[in-house]
């Protein structure tokens, strides 16, 4: 791919979608080979193209183009085949790792990813909210577990997240600390600032390598789901992940190698914490609902 064409991709990702002109004047080419590369794009089926006020032309990435976005967890391995297939269907995709759910599942609702792998609790308050996006599928039940202290009262958790409801389940009267991401919750515990924390793989097995007692793991529920927003051909791609997702069945462990990668965590601490998961696409929403009611949470 030519030099302007990847300027030209590389700003439309960055903001969304632009008028034209606005295309020259940030990329620095003429306004001649802007159009004559924008009509090579359109071709190609990366971009599209309608018309504005006036003569206006505003253009915005093709459907082709896919963000997907994942917590920094053990829990996604089967994201590797899930790439791959994507790519092989024509995709272009790229992968955002984040440090929570709440931040990831906000930009998935406000349409700054397409997929999304989040807290199906989170993920069903954005979508009354917003509507932007459909639950489609399930990924991995379990993974969480209280580290820590026993006896203390005070829990350290991420925000609107399904450890926080998973610990209020089972201590009703916890006292929730709030944490924005697994690094300070880490620090947190280690430090002891809290000495109680809900956290999932492989921060589980990593602090319980290094001493850290496991005081209760965490029923084996579906924490994150499969998010898909609406622009999308929501069927192909559910299709292209339940295909995916059996290709990682078949052959874990050459996916959890190349998922270590991705995360930046030690294939030894990933390939032992992600046996603390159930792996199943398979979701009912419904019974979901159902269990989260049970936990007086209403959403």
């Amino acid at each position: 791919m030519s030099e302007g064409k990847s300027k030209i991709l590389e700003l439309l990702r960055k903001y969304g979608e632009l008028n034209q002109i606005d295309i020259v004047k940030f990329s620095g080419l003429s306004k001649s080979r802007v159009s004559e590369l924008l009509s090579e794009l359109e071709r190609e089926g990366l971009i599209e193209r309608r018309k504005a006020l006036g003569r206006n032309l505003v253009v915005k990435l093709s459907n082709k183009f896919v963000k997907i976005g994942i917590i920094r967890a053990a829990e996604y391995p089967f994201i590797m085949p899930f790439v791959k297939n994507l790519r092989d269907k024509g995709y272009i995709v790229d992968i955002i790792i984040y440090d929570n759910g709440l931040d990831l599942t906000k930009d998935l609702a406000m349409g700054k990813l397409d997929i999304g792998l989040s807290p199906v609790i989170t993920q069903l308050f954005f979508q009354r909210i917003f509507n932007t996006f459909e639950i489609v599928a399930g990924g991995a039940k379990g993974g969480g577990a209280l580290i820590g202290n026993p006896d203390c009262k005070s829990i350290g958790s991420t925000i609107m997240s399904s450890m926080e409801a998973w610990t209020l389940s089972y201590y009703p009267d916890a006292e929730l600390v709030e944490f924005n991401s697994p690094e300070e919750m880490l620090s947190s515990i280690k430090s002891g600032k809290v000495k109680t924390i809900a956290i999932w793989e492989p921060y589980v097995t990593y602090l319980s390598n290094n001493g850290f007692k496991v005081i209760h793991r965490f029923e084996p529920l579906h924490c994150c789901t499969l998010a898909i927003n609406k622009r999308l051909n929501i069927d192909e791609i559910k299709r292209i992940y339940e295909v995916s997702f059996t290709d990682f069945l078949e052959e874990k462990d050459r996916w959890v190698q190349a998922y270590s990668n991705l995360v930046g965590v030690d294939y030894p601490i990933l390939s032992e914490a992600i046996k603390n998961y159930v792996f199943d696409s398979y979701l009912d929403l419904n019974e979901i609902k159902k269990s989260i009611r049970k936990n007086r949470i209403y959403i």
